[in-house]
């Protein structure tokens, strides 16, 4: 008495409950709506970092050398200030 393997050809039946056959649809769905949904995300994060390092390069740093430009201006301009008015100020102790 030897048990042989079921054989599984194209007659093969199954028999699954309604209930069960819902809750599988269900699982594969929402499954597949979270893939969807997770894989959207990283692909708009990923356009956006894109975006963000290509517009990084043509506007951040030209308004950094803009803004050191300006800044070294400045700080001429005030060396200029403070010596005319150390100046002004030896002239009227004198």
């Amino acid at each position: 008495m030897t048990s042989k393997p079921p054989e599984l050809n194209d007659k093969s039946e199954i028999t699954i409950s309604i209930v069960w056959l819902l809750q599988i649809l269900v699982i594969v769905s929402v499954a597949t709506w979270g893939y969807a949904t997770v894989m959207e995300k990283i692909d708009n994060n990923y356009d956006e970092t894109k975006s963000l390092r290509s517009n990084q390069n043509s506007y951040v740093f030209p308004d950094i050398r803009k803004l050191e430009e300006q800044v070294i201006d400045l700080q001429k301009q005030v060396l200029i200030i403070q010596t005319d008015l150390r100046y002004q100020k030896e002239n009227i102790g004198k």
